[in-house]
């Protein structure tokens, strides 16, 4: 091949190159998190801020919320977003934070060992909707995660390149073709809009006594720093910070909460939370029935309607408004 033949190839593929991630960057204006994003700058007057991953997003009911809180004139924003970290959740309160003057609560929402769990992160872990750490603020993402020299390079020069931002846009269709094929001649697999319900249960520790093992190891450590800085950024604009310990399925309760070993590591959560001078509010059980939830971890959307209206009146007895 002559040289101005490998110039033309190589001049060819790039252009491939950049018109595949031009295009790429045009599907995914509508991901998750940039639709999330859209919403938080669209919103007026938002009085309680709901912040998490998809325990929050499902479980948490604006309106229910906001009709349990009446006659109070309150604006409630759910800001959850499924399969994300403590560090794409600090991002997206400051994001609503930014211009939201008129939050007065935040309401954050965890489960097991999320307040203390220190946020690592490899590249590929920035994949679906964790993949807003590219965009949201890198630089903080770059400064909370713990990731390795390597990753942090790859991060901050990836971060430009759309394909390997919104990868997951890319595989997700070639997943879900799959499933469908390893599904062919078997029984459906029960789904829920978050995907296969047996997925969830992946998220539950292996047993029992590998739960209780981790509440010992947690009963030392600290806040984690994102979440130390959720509290100092809500803080900071005016606003009261209430860290909910979510709703759980009666199977989870039952398995892993009923543990002794649990109520230490709770009783240590909130110790931590209230040194921060927020309120710790335990509604891991507010929800009893099994058909309230939609998986493990889930609730339905009944439980979710019953989970807010009990929060919007625990919110009003604390005088939190």
């Amino acid at each position: 091949m002559s040289g101005r033949s490998f110039l033309l190839t190589l001049g060819l593929a790039a252009g491939i190159l950049v018109a595949f991630n031009l295009l790429v960057r045009h599907f995914a204006r509508n991901s998750v998190p940039r639709q999330l994003l859209r919403q938080i700058d669209a919103a007026r007057g938002i009085t309680h801020l709901a912040v998490g991953n998809s325990l929050i997003f499902s479980d948490f009911d604006p309106s229910v919320f906001e009709a349990s809180m009446a006659p109070a004139p309150v604006v409630a924003f759910n800001a959850g977003l499924g399969a994300s970290g403590t560090v794409e959740q600090l991002m997206i309160l400051q994001r609503a934070l930014h211009d939201a003057s008129t939050v007065k609560v935040v309401i954050y929402g965890f489960f097991d060992f999320q307040l203390t769990d220190v946020p690592s992160a490899t590249l590929t872990d920035f994949f679906g909707n964790r993949a807003a750490a590219f965009y949201l603020d890198p630089g903080l993402a770059l400064r909370s995660y713990q990731m390795s020299p390597s990753d942090r390079l790859a991060f901050d020069l990836l971060r430009h390149v759309p394909m390997v931002v919104e990868r997951a846009g890319i595989w997700a269709n070639v997943e879900r073709m799959r499933r469908e094929m390893g599904e062919v001649g078997m029984p459906p697999a029960g789904t829920n809009r978050f995907g296969r319900v047996a997925d969830f249960a992946l998220l539950e520790a292996r047993s029992p006594a590998d739960f209780a093992s981790q509440c010992t190891q947690a009963q030392n450590a600290g806040l984690s720093k994102p979440v130390l800085e959720m509290i100092a950024d809500a803080h900071a604009r005016g606003a009261q910070v209430v860290i909910v310990e979510m709703p759980m399925h009666p199977y989870h309760q039952s398995h892993f909460y009923a543990l002794g070993a649990w109520d230490k590591y709770r009783e240590h959560l909130r110790k931590l939370v209230e040194a921060q001078h927020a309120t710790y509010l335990n509604a891991a059980d507010w929800i009893e029935q099994a058909n309230e939830f939609a998986d493990h971890l889930h609730l339905a959307p009944s439980g979710a309607k019953d989970f807010s209206a009990r929060l919007a009146v625990k919110i009003r007895e604390m005088d939190l408004r």
